[in-house]
């Protein structure tokens, strides 16, 4: 029929020429009157090659679904229609063939029944032609139908994110590694650098062809053949991915999809927990484990939400659509669209806060926008990389957003201002109980904050900061304390402190090691830190901490010395102070890092901050 259509003869393979029948999928174009042309591929109609079928499905805009006269709708022809509808396809003919062999009453059945089976499908208007390849009769029609198709269908987006799902490679002398495939997502020019998916190897587009004819740049949509520098064959292959270095150099390893899927009337089995299931998504067909979402089993002609883990690396978008079949028999069980992209399988507990999956089902721009805010307090443009949406149109929906105050920008990421309004208020409220209960603490990691609230440690780290910026916390160095609030200490922490404050006020300048004093037991050291955070005491080493009086009475003694032009060194500090060397050389590097003073050779002279109280 193709051959009769076009010229051209898309079978191929020896076997496929002696035994009259296409085995591997074959390609061939068609030229409308306008000028257009149209790449048409051919694929399998026989059940034992529905995965080749499959591949060559995954690029097209359109489908021409044939329906042999004399055989009627067969299994396959089932199984195919399924696939082409789960792929989103939402155009398409219908072609009745070998009408020569049938008499016109049967064809009349035939027709009738195809019309029954495609009611309710994006095929049901859809023209049924009766062709025959021997006579020629009605291919003016269809024809006709073809211009009239192409007018319709809307050409894929250019996005600046390139794709091609290798379907054919090889070697040719002097070009050295070729693949095909149908692009999508952007355009590939001539000497544009690429790499190829999951090697990550890089090279060049050596030279572009597009049915047979060179070209300088390829569009979104197009049957392309693509010569490669740079990159072995080896690594090239069907089922491997071609795109941007940047998209291939950031796609993440191991992961996991999160998809809604559609599994079909005919499928053998009920979908569960822990079912092996092959993903066929492009021309990649990888294995990979299924887990359910928010429902134990999804039964025949129902849809429901899982998550997949492949075994093998898939370059998957959110928004591409894919098959699922059994690893064996390999029989079709459905298929579906990916929703997000994510670094492992949820944990049941967790699995509340994949609620928002339900909510980007639309996949449009700001249905994703909004419902990432969901994974994250925070979102940036580059985490929308890996979608089916040009950076422009993301960039323009969330400044819409913003517009219209949903979202507010905080340095380079965006917020919900309603989530956020809400988050911090318990966030505030949680700090304010856990120091409520410890008063002594100044302020808190980002550790312990991050047990009061769902926000991962990265956006809650960001999110203290912009509570700072709001006046609702103030920063201490690498904590985070509320506004306004006043460290104090109250029971066995307050005894401890006074305990210690009395032994180091005791022996100023001959103090107890930290370790002594403290007692090494956690209130001891809880009552020190609150010693040092109200500034009653201060650190010189991790094990000699002075009282405050006595520290600067140190300070008054050095600076004296200094004025009064007398050499400072730690012998003289020594007799000054009363003390031994085990507290004066620690005593005098401390100062040195202060500024106070400064090392030159055996004596200390001033110091930058030699005047700073």
């Amino acid at each position: 029929m193709i051959t009769r259509l076009t010229g051209i003869d898309p079978d191929r393979l020896p076997e496929e020429k002696e035994r009259g029948m296409t085995i591997d999928i074959g390609f061939a174009y068609y030229d409308t009157p306008d000028g257009q042309r149209i790449g048409i591929i051919d694929v399998p109609g026989h059940e034992r090659f529905v995965r080749n079928m499959i591949s060559g499905a995954g690029g097209i805009d359109a489908v021409l679904l044939v329906i042999a006269a004399d055989d009627g709708w067969m299994p396959q022809s089932q199984e195919h229609f399924q696939i082409v509808r789960l792929l989103g396809l939402k155009h398409g003919l219908v072609a009745l063939t070998k009408i020569d062999l049938v008499e016109p009453d049967w064809l009349d059945l035939v027709e009738s029944d195809i019309r029954e089976k495609l009611r309710g499908s994006f095929l049901e208007k859809a023209p049924v032609i009766r062709l025959s390849s021997v006579t020629g009769d009605g291919f003016e029609r269809l024809r006709r139908e073809i211009d009239t198709l192409a007018e319709r269908v809307v050409l894929r987006e250019e996005i600046g994110k390139p794709r091609l799902f290798i379907d054919r490679s090889f070697v040719l002398t002097g070009m050295g590694g070729v693949v095909t495939g149908t692009l999508r997502g952007g355009r590939l020019d001539t000497g544009q650098d690429i790499a190829v998916y999951p090697s990550r190897k890089q090279g060049k587009v050596r030279s572009l062809q597009s049915h047979n004819e060179q070209i300088e740049t390829a569009r979104p949509g197009r049957r392309t053949s693509i010569s490669l520098s740079g990159i072995d064959k080896e690594h090239l292959g069907r089922g491997k991915a071609l795109s941007s270095p940047e998209i291939v150099q950031a796609y993440p390893d191991d992961l996991v999809i999160a998809a809604e899927i559609s599994i079909i009337a005919e499928s053998p089995i009920v979908l569960n927990n822990r079912r092996r299931l092959l993903m066929i998504l492009g021309t990649s067909e990888i294995e990979g484990e299924i887990r359910m979402f928010d429902t134990p089993e999804i039964r025949p002609g129902e849809k429901g939400i899982v998550f997949f883990k492949p075994f093998d690396p898939l370059l998957a978008f959110i928004g591409d659509r894919f098959i699922l079949r059994l690893p064996t028999p390999q029989d079709t069980v459905g298929g579906g669209i990916v929703l997000d992209l994510l670094d492992r399988f949820p944990r049941k507990k967790e699995r509340p806060r994949f609620d928002y999956l339900g909510s980007r089902r639309e996949l449009s721009a700001e249905s994703l926008v909004m419902t990432a805010l969901n994974k994250s307090s925070f979102i940036y443009e580059r985490d929308f990389l890996f979608t089916g949406y040009a950076r422009e149109t993301i960039g323009e929906t969330i400044g819409k957003l913003v517009k219209d105050g949903l979202l507010d920008k905080y340095h380079k990421g965006y917020y919900d201002v309603a989530a956020i309004g809400t988050l911090t208020e318990r966030i505030a409220a949680g700090m304010k109980s856990y120091l409520d209960r410890q008063p002594h603490h100044d302020g808190l990691p980002v550790n312990v904050i991050s047990g009061q609230t769902t926000a991962k440690i990265a956006d809650l780290e960001t999110l203290l900061e912009l509570m700072c910026d709001k006046g609702i916390l103030v920063k201490k160095k690498n904590r985070f304390d509320l506004a306004g609030r006043q460290v104090k200490a109250g029971g066995e922490i307050k005894e401890k402190a006074e305990e210690l404050e009395r032994r180091l006020a005791y022996d100023k300048f001959k103090p107890p090691a930290v370790s002594e004093i403290t007692g090494g037991d956690k209130a001891g050291k809880e009552a020190l830190d609150y010693l040092l955070t109200t500034e009653r005491v201060v650190k010189v080493t991790s094990e000699v901490v002075f009282h405050r009086e006595a520290w600067n009475e140190i300070l008054d003694t050095i600076r004296d010395t200094i004025t009064a032009g007398e050499s400072l060194t730690v012998s003289a500090l020594r007799e000054k102070l009363g003390t031994s060397r085990k507290y004066t050389v620690p005593i005098l590097e401390y100062t040195d890092r202060l500024g106070i003073t400064r090392r030159q050779g055996d004596i200390r002279i001033r110091g930058e901050n030699f005047e700073k109280k």
